[in-house]
């Protein structure tokens, strides 16, 4: 994910699309222009559909990624957007991941509110600790970087979280599956 720090002021998050797309039209040269214009024409056509979603305000854009982009919300917390589901292969959310205050869809998008989290002050130590975490839970480590600090942010309270859940992933589609069969059988 690149980090990004757009300041928008205070506008509702479809208000924020249109200006990025705005943006983006002027600037035609760029790489990736038509896909990208496509894109937020996509998340502007579902975000719409959610009348509680399509009014949230945005202050500024954190970072954006290959599937998803993240917003600050002007109540403090964390908008994330993405064409799929948040999690690969649809793992479960683990004690590592970021806690998601509220999770839904809009359309074709999938949205997750969660707490912001602060990236300064924090050491190769505290990646080290997640990456221990992920690898206990049985997943590999997957775009950590060198040191993986971007990846990871604290709390409020002091805990260490993902960022990215596409960092831990199923070390195979077997993984994967085996992990649906045996959560499926416990609630049987």
């Amino acid at each position: 994910m690149i980090t990004v720090n757009i300041s928008f002021g205070s506008k509702t998050i479809i208000e924020t699309l249109q200006d990025e797309k705005s943006k983006l039209v002027k600037e035609k040269n760029q790489l990736g222009y038509k896909n990208s214009v496509k894109e937020i024409d996509n998340f502007i056509e579902n975000i719409s559909q959610n009348q509680k979603l399509s009014k949230t305000k945005i202050v500024r854009k954190i970072a954006a990624g290959s599937s998803a982009i993240v917003y600050e919300t002007e109540d403090g917390d964390v908008l994330k957007l993405t064409r799929r589901s948040h999690y690969p292969l649809f793992r479960p959310q683990e004690d590592f991941d970021v806690p998601i205050k509220e999770s839904g869809k809009a359309g074709e998008v999938h949205y997750y509110i969660e707490e912001k989290l602060f990236q300064h002050n924090l050491h190769s130590g505290f990646a080290k600790e997640i990456q221990e975490k992920i690898k206990n839970k049985g997943y590999k480590v997957y775009d950590f970087g060198s040191y993986g600090i971007h990846q990871i942010g604290m709390s409020k309270d002091g805990k260490i979280y993902l960022l990215d859940p596409e960092c831990a992933r199923y070390k195979t589609i077997f993984h994967a599956l085996w992990n649906k069969l045996k959560n499926f059988f416990h609630k049987i």
